[in-house]
């Protein structure tokens, strides 16, 4: 007798399927597929909303990997997230300068608890059953040469997906490109994302969300206004068999040292709010964000970077 998903989970499921986080592809089951790193990685990428075309670093692995050729620095990247429902979101990041570009690994880790468990009739077995989903993912981004100001990237991720006994893994790559123009105050940028195997759990067989991306963004240099730095991005995401989703984002560094942020993301049936700060002294980078789903329960993101070497 096959047992299943109890309500909870189902809930906590639909929930993020409205979100654009997971898609679910049966109504009685619920889905143990789970994109970790689709889900807003990083407090300081989620508080602006729109990252794809952002100035790169280490968080660009999970959005757009183009972005990895602007590591200079050793950097490392921890964060984690209070999530819908008791559950919890790890997510640990490394990047470094190789060659004329960077290279970047990351792990992620959902902890969707413990849930109810039905039968295939849909008696409730009062038993509970342990859910996660687990994330690899390793990048490069260089300068493309001979063409000034353009960097490609491309990505390789394994994503596995657990639920009581059973467990299912897909692979994925994604590409990505980014230009800047007027000396670097504008970036451009495009990427593909989810091209590979579908996750396979037990009978069922969901495809992953394949995404086209394409974000523009605005960024003051140094040297045009004193001891303030400001940034503005723009994404527009088009998920395959699902609505286009718009994403917009602010960011103002005071001193380089206290972050002001607020971003706006639309999805399905919900407009996401995102609210945020960081805070920068010497090699240490702490940001928070807090995310507003209306009807779902917030979020509260923290991440904390640190950079290495000269």
């Amino acid at each position: 007798m096959m047992r299943k998903v109890g309500l909870p989970a189902l809930v906590l499921v639909a929930a993020m399927l409205v979100t654009g986080v997971v898609s679910a592809a049966d109504g009685m089951a619920g889905s143990t597929y789970l994109d970790v790193f689709g889900i807003g990685v990083g407090a300081r990428p989620s508080g602006l909303a729109a990252y794809h075309a952002a100035p790169g670093d280490v968080w660009s692995l999970t959005y757009n990997p183009a972005g990895l050729a602007n590591i200079q620095r050793v950097e490392l990247v921890v964060s984690a997230i209070e999530w819908f429902k008791d559950t919890s979101y790890t997510y640990i990041g490394v990047g470094f300068p190789r060659g004329e570009g960077g290279l970047a690994l990351g792990l992620a880790y959902f902890d969707m608890g413990s849930v109810p468990v039905f039968d295939d009739m849909g008696s409730n077995q009062l038993a509970t059953a342990g859910a996660y989903n687990f994330g690899f993912i390793g990048g490069y981004g260089f300068d493309v040469p001979n063409v000034c100001d353009l960097s490609a990237g491309i990505t390789g991720q394994v994503i596995q997906g657990s639920f009581d006994d059973r467990s299912g893994t897909a692979i994925g790559v994604n590409l990505g490109v980014q230009y800047g123009l007027s000396e670097n105050h504008f970036q451009l940028s495009g990427a593909v994302k989810n091209l590979g195997t579908s996750f396979k759990f037990s009978e069922q067989e969901e495809p992953q969300t394949l995404t086209w991306a394409f974000g523009a963004a605005y960024q003051t240099l140094p040297e045009d206004i004193q001891n303030v730095d400001i940034l503005v991005t723009g994404d527009l995401l088009l998920p395959k068999n699902r609505d286009l989703a718009f994403a917009a984002g602010g960011e103002v560094w005071i001193y380089h040292m206290l972050a002001l942020r607020a971003g706006y993301q639309t999805g399905t049936e919900f407009g996401n709010f995102a609210y945020g700060a960081g805070f920068r002294y010497s090699d240490f980078l702490l940001d928070y964000t807090y995310t507003d789903y209306k009807e779902l329960e917030s979020t509260h993101r923290i991440s904390l970077g640190m950079m290495f070497g000269g």
